[in-house]
């Protein structure tokens, strides 16, 4: 078996800041780490221009957990999943991360987002984001911070994510998410589409 320079030998718990090697409390930690940076980085006029705001994102995110926030994993992954009967999801070569971000951009960043209807607008959305979240550009932390990337990437455009849907639909992100790996994009579109809202309210800077 390869060794994880990621985890505490002998254990599968993340090497991190605090030290921490029980995992149930490695993940509430983790938690309230992340919520308390997100809701400093809320008050910030973050822009998203390319992908590779990914790994500032992360850093922002997740620096008081992982020594290695906003880095690129030196390593492959890939992780059996139960809604697709224990097979594996094959992630990016981390030796192309950087190669898949940039063909990312390519595709979907100077399309005219502006311009589409919410249904066009949504179905572009989703395939950006899951053509991100297949590449998995982190160890650790990658949906969380793909979210987040998204809510700045849609108030550009007028969007912003229903909070009360958001809520509502969390649970199933993630294996919505591990469905469109298999083509199959029907269950994140649908969330996205109750997700996204163009009710917003405007934080004006005082």
């Amino acid at each position: 078996m390869i060794k994880d320079p990621y985890l505490y030998p002998g254990t599968n718990v993340h090497i991190n800041v605090a030290g921490i090697q029980d995992k149930a409390r490695l993940k509430e930690y983790t938690a309230k780490q992340f919520a308390l940076a997100l809701i400093k980085l809320q008050k910030e006029d973050f822009e998203v221009k390319s992908s590779k705001d990914l790994l500032t994102l992360h850093k922002i995110l997740f620096k008081h957990v992982f020594e290695w926030a906003g880095k690129i994993r030196i390593m492959n992954v890939t992780k059996s999943e139960f809604i697709l009967g224990e097979n594996t999801v094959e992630y990016a070569d981390y030796t192309l991360i950087l190669k898949e971000l940039d063909q990312v951009d390519q595709k979907f960043m100077n399309l005219s987002w502006k311009s589409f209807t919410k249904e066009e607008f949504v179905d572009n959305l989703t395939n950006m984001i899951v053509s991100l979240w297949v590449i998995r550009p982190f160890r650790e932390g990658n949906t969380r911070t793909i979210m987040v990337f998204l809510d700045f990437f849609i108030k550009k455009y007028g969007y912003c994510i229903d909070l009360e849907e958001f809520k509502r639909q969390e649970s199933e992100i993630r294996n919505a998410l591990v469905w469109a790996t298999i083509g199959e994009f029907y269950h994140i579109n649908s969330i996205f589409n109750l997700m996204l809202s163009n009710k917003c309210v405007t934080n004006q800077k005082k």
